[in-house]
């Protein structure tokens, strides 16, 4: 009885688990990708989640739907909080065999014991364009083929739009390295292309190909009927004389047997024409700054209960797929009695992972303080304008109205109280501030040896520049140096005599002069001698005579029965001859001369920077960007500030935040008074953000205004007035003249002007400290991390135009200082998202 009881007990629990299991079994069916064309094959997955699989369904396709692979299954196990998560995927190859739209219904699934059914999945299918270059047949199929695809071909300018890559390989065919994909952005901003990419089969004039495809965004810079492409990219691949994958199969321990051959080939698509409409004129609002896409907007304040005067925290989140860099914080309407402070902006999901596919949908948030001026019942609506390219109109999002109850401040009570406001001003808020460091995790940077304290001998850790021997040390490798440069510029002057047309007729007329060089010898080089000098025909008679002896010497007569040459006749034609090197030195001198003017005509700075700041007003702002750097390229480079700014002026209308705060703070290198720039620069910190090196005084900071050489003179100018004042004491000979308040003013305005000169020409930083290792960021959502890669823990956002200071280069991150408004703080960065901010010789500062 016993033993009855304990086995309907355990069967009694083991229906009851079977029945939650089954119960909890989940089943969902997607397709991927949901847009295939013809031939193409994708893949149709079934999941099973909490449930065991009993038996694998017979899949239902439709009939324009073909199955290309068996099952194939996968289980995974997933943690959630304490809770374990089982699933089962059984995946199936299909392929569209005709374009439309086609529902693939739903699979009965025995799951527990019972028959489960999945959801239905749509498949679009759309007409394979032809691919150039397909091979016909299978043996022809020996290279890959490159093709573009726009994922519409009329868009509105602005428009983030999925363009793909995809590059065709011939089963036959094995990849062993993709290059970066290029493709000409004179008229589209088009995002740079992972390294991720979906992989899937099609069937080409019955050749087998694995399709690569790569995906990114793109969005026109201007209207008009354009073309996309042709996209390259540079292809290492091995070509077999059969599938390397089936014999990857059969060959023990993934080896390759057979003939093959490595190729090296830059692969082009080819062009997409695409049809771009400009945003109509007709119904855009007042704040519209250029967003195109479908964007929803929300916001959140607190607190809600405060004082007239309190500062009011806001958070506004706008969601939506669209063209996120040209969004403009949104405007509270109406604004009246409300005092706005400088927004910052960030991404709510974290910084963008450039080795993700770029999309469309993006979360991003605006952080806010207002402050009320009077009392209000709630928080105005934000509002957010922008282009729908789907609704084809332009589209104003607000959001809700927040309640509010502001209590009256003490600027409120004072002036009830007729009292004047002046000593009862509101407080006033907290600004926003930068981007504050959230460190992580720990840096794990360890120096290869340790620099010891000599705690020994403490003497000996005196500054050397007060030592004699120090000096004497010095100075023998400075007489090296100064005897290696004299060297090498005769060294130079040498070569440089040597070189060239010159160099030549030298050696000839050395070889001339050679002793014991036979007659036959000495026609020759002389008759090239002439033929060298002379450009064109010969008209001198003796030269003539001189060039007909050498081909009677040299092919009519034998050397025994040629009329030898004397020594006299010899000197004669040398000395004919000595004319001719001369006048070649003088030609090639006048030659070069006229070439560098003619390439300084040509070439003429202010010609260029004229062209630019007429395409500036004109509003091409592309050309005079492109105009303007390449000013900056030239040999020596064209600098000025001038050149700076109106670089700057191009990036900043082309909405590239960055590198205009870049050019703008070289701009302020030369000339760091210039009242725009600093005002332009304050504007992109309002907007941006961003972090910069300041000096470690304000002495320092001060020192800048003027360059070093004119703190000097003024300081010169102080010591002559303090003199003349002496000297006019002592010409006078009178000590009453002496202390006349005439010479005491000017030693008083001489000490006031030398001890502030000198005293910031001494601080004055140098230039080549103050531009050493600094870098710029240019590029948007970058982040610094506590490790070279992106999964390690992040130190801090850095906006567009931070500056950072590099410390150490590792491949494709660097090791870089980064100014925070406490101690600095360090990082790891991608050393493609920055820029030097001096390029060129620090010497070149002022």
């Amino acid at each position: 009885m016993p033993a009855s009881f304990t086995f309907c007990l355990r069967w009694f629990v083991l229906v009851l688990l079977t029945g939650i299991t089954a119960s909890a079994a989940t089943l969902r069916a997607y397709i991927q990708p949901e847009r295939a064309q013809t031939g193409q094959v994708v893949t149709y997955v079934i999941t099973v989640q909490n449930g065991t699989v009993q038996s694998l369904p017979q899949l239902r396709l439709p009939a324009q739907v073909g199955m290309n692979s068996g099952v194939s299954t996968s289980q995974n196990i997933e943690i959630r909080g304490n809770e374990r998560v089982f699933s089962t995927q059984l995946a199936w190859g299909v392929a569209g065999t005709e374009p439309g739209e086609f529902v693939i219904p739903p699979q009965e699934v025995l799951v527990n014991g019972e028959v489960l059914k999945t959801n239905e999945v749509r498949l679009t299918v759309s007409e394979a364009p032809a691919v150039p270059g397909a091979a016909e047949s299978p043996e022809d199929a020996r290279t890959p083929l490159f093709q573009i695809e726009v994922g519409k071909t009329e868009i509105y300018q602005g428009e983030l739009v999925p363009i793909s890559a995809s590059l065709f390989v011939p089963r036959s065919v094995m990849l062993r390295r993709v290059g970066l994909i290029e493709v000409n952005k004179s008229d589209f901003a088009i995002a740079r292309f992972p390294q991720q990419a979906d992989q899937t089969e099609t069937v080409i004039n019955g050749v087998g190909y694995i399709v690569v495809t790569y995906r990114s965004m793109l969005s026109a810079l201007h209207a008009g009927d354009l073309k996309v492409g042709p996209a390259s990219c540079e292809l290492l691949f091995e070509v077999y004389d059969e599938d390397p994958r089936s014999m990857r199969r059969s060959l023990p321990f993934g080896m390759v047997m057979g003939n093959n051959e490595t190729k090296k080939q830059v692969v082009k698509s080819q062009e997409v024409k695409v049809k771009v409409l400009p945003l109509p004129a007709e119904g855009k609002p007042p704040h519209f700054s250029g967003a195109v896409g479908d964007f929803s907007i929300s916001a959140t304040a607190t607190p809600n209960e405060l004082s007239v005067g309190d500062p009011l925290a806001v958070d506004i989140t706008i969601d939506g797929s669209g063209n996120f860099d040209a969004l403009n914080p949104p405007s509270l309407m109406p604004p009246d009695g409300w005092k706005p402070y400088p927004p910052r902006r960030y991404n709510v999901d974290g910084p963008v992972d450039p080795n993700l596919t770029p999309t469309a949908q993006r979360r991003i948030g605006y952080s806010m303080v207002f402050v009320p001026e009077k009392q209000h019942t709630q928080l105005p609506p934000f509002e957010l304008s922008y282009f729908s390219p789907t609704q084809k109109k332009y589209v104003i999002a607000s959001t809700a109205p927040i309640p509010l109850r502001i209590k009256p401040g003490a600027v409120v009570v004072a002036a009830a109280g007729g009292e004047g406001t002046a000593g009862g001003e509101a407080p006033k808020p907290p600004a926003v501030q930068q981007p504050k460091p959230n460190i992580s995790d720990i840096l794990m940077v360890v120096p290869p040896q340790a620099r010891w304290l000599n705690t020994a001998n403490i003497a000996a850790s005196t500054p050397l520049t007060g030592s004699a021997r120090f000096w004497a040390i010095q100075s023998i490798p400075a007489a090296l140096v100064l005897v290696a440069v004299l060297f090498t510029w005769v060294r130079r002057q040498r070569e440089e005599a040597a070189s060239g047309l010159r160099g030549e007729l030298t050696q000839l007329w050395r070889g001339l002069d050679q002793p014991g060089l036979e007659d036959r010898d000495f026609l020759q080089r002389a008759a090239h001698f002439i033929h060298r000098s002379h450009s064109g025909e010969v008209q001198d008679e003796e030269l003539r005579q001189i060039l007909q002896r050498y081909e009677t010497q040299s092919f009519t007569a034998t050397p025994t029965t040629a009329q030898s040459l004397g020594s006299g006749e010899r000197g004669r034609i040398m000395s004919k001859l000595a004319p001719l090197l001369k006048r070649a030195a003088v030609v090639i001198a006048t030659l070069a001369v006229l070439s560098a003017n003619a390439v300084a005509a040509d070439e003429s700075p202010d010609t260029i920077y004229r062209q630019a700041r007429e395409a500036l007003e004109k509003g091409k702002f592309t050309q005079a960007q492109y105009l303007g750097e390449s000013l900056t390229r030239k040999d020596p480079p064209a600098l000025s500030a001038a050149v700076f700014s109106l670089i700057g002026h191009a990036r900043y209308r082309q909405e590239d935040l960055g590198r205009a705060a870049l050019w703008y703070q070289r701009a302020q290198l030369l000339e760091p008074a210039n009242p725009e720039v600093r005002q332009n620069l304050r504007h992109l910190d309002e907007k941006l953000r961003f972090f910069r090196f300041q000096q470690d005084s304000p002495l320092a900071e001060w020192s800048l205004m003027l360059n070093k050489n004119t703190w000097i003179i003024a300081a010169s100018a102080g010591v002559w007035l303090i003199l003349l004042a002496v000297f006019g004491c002592v010409l006078s000979g009178s000590r009453k003249s002496c202390g006349g308040a005439c010479a005491l003013a000017l030693i008083i305005v001489g000490f006031l002007v030398l001890i502030p000169s000198a005293t910031l020409a001494a601080v004055r930083p140098e230039p080549d400290t103050r531009v050493k290792d600094v870098m710029v960021v240019t590029a948007r959502e970058v982040s610094a991390y506590t490790a070279a890669t992106v999964t390690s823990g992040s130190v801090v956002d850095l906006p567009p135009g931070s500056q950072v200071r590099l410390l150490e280069k590792r491949g494709a991150w660097t090791y870089v200082e980064i100014p925070s408004s406490g101690e600095p703080v360090r990082g790891w960065v991608e050393s493609a998202t920055y820029t030097p901010l001096w390029p060129w010789n620090a010497a070149l500062l002022p």
